[in-house]
């Protein structure tokens, strides 16, 4: 079985890679640069071309313009990656009865506080990455055994200059730099590495439609901001109360999810937040061995 990973070299899609390896599928990354194949989303014709010359039994789309800044001020771009390459993708694997898994957000919810919300919860569209997204959701849709998850990855991507939130949440702890910590802004949180292999095993369990995979817990950023500055050792010296309606562009802030669904078609439990910081604590650990090999 050869799937297609679109977005293969960023933070989620190299632990799609990883995990599918590990279960014995043949991978093959597509990204606009650095991959096995290129990729341009914005281009129609690139995206046919992938494909016809790849010719996957499935394709998983972890791409998206995310950056909330680059979407507002290029909401075009922001279209073109996060909406209209989804529909062209969906399109050609419905016409090719290819399955396409689609990986979405969940920046959708305002003023519930740490409520969670499932699949069928109202959505607020308030900025141009929700909308784009959104739109996205529904072009993948076309086919009904698709899938689409939502879901709020943390994770390593190890791109020089272009820090993931981790690692800039780690080096700015490294440096004692000062930092907010928003009390008024929730999400449910999961690593990149435990989403994958939970994503594959919903799959396997043959899991379609809208989904939602993320940790379990709801939390504020700045709770899991101290779990995880407590698992890695770091003092909060210069840390202070902050808010989400200090940032220009206005997001939503009731991220958490209701991972009954998943969980249901699972049969076992998603991670809590301590689960998650653990987990990324290893991983962490992992590349850090990576990046330094001892000498023998």
């Amino acid at each position: 079985m050869t799937i297609l990973i679109v977005g293969s070299t960023g933070m989620l899609g190299q632990a799609i890679v990883v995990e599918a390896q590990r279960r014995g599928f043949k991978t093959v990354g597509a990204a606009r640069r650095n991959a096995e194949i290129s990729v341009d989303l914005v281009d129609d014709d690139s995206i046919a071309s992938v494909l016809l010359a790849v010719n996957p039994s499935m394709v998983i789309n972890a791409a998206a313009l995310t950056d909330l800044d680059r979407c507002t001020r290029f909401p075009d771009e922001a279209w073109r990656v996060n909406a209209r390459a989804v529909g062209v993708l969906a399109n050609l694997c419905n016409r090719s009865r290819t399955k396409l898994l689609h990986v979405s957000t969940d920046h959708y919810f305002v003023g519930d506080g740490a409520a969670r919300h499932d699949e069928t919860a109202p959505v607020s569209l308030i900025n141009e990455y929700a909308a784009s997204k959104y739109a996205g959701e529904e072009l993948a849709l076309v086919a009904p055994s698709n899938v689409v998850i939502r879901t709020n990855i943390v994770g390593f991507r190890g791109w020089k200059g272009q820090p993931t939130f981790l690692e800039w949440l780690t080096d700015t702890l490294t440096a004692g730099d000062p930092i907010s910590l928003f009390d008024d802004f929730y999400v449910s949180s999961i690593g990149t590495l435990q989403f994958a292999a939970a994503m594959f095993d919903l799959l396997d369990r043959g899991g379609d439609g809208l989904v939602n995979l993320s940790s379990r817990d709801v939390f504020s950023k700045k709770t899991f901001i101290e779990k995880f500055a407590a698992k890695f050792g770091f003092p909060l010296i210069e840390a202070r109360a902050g808010s989400v309606s200090e940032l220009d562009i206005p997001r939503a802030e009731s991220l958490g999810l209701d991972v009954g669904k998943a969980e249901s078609i699972l049969g076992w439990r998603l991670p809590g937040l301590g689960q998650v910081v653990d987990n990324l604590f290893d991983d962490h650990a992992r590349r850090q061995c990576i990046a330094s090999p001892k000498s023998s």
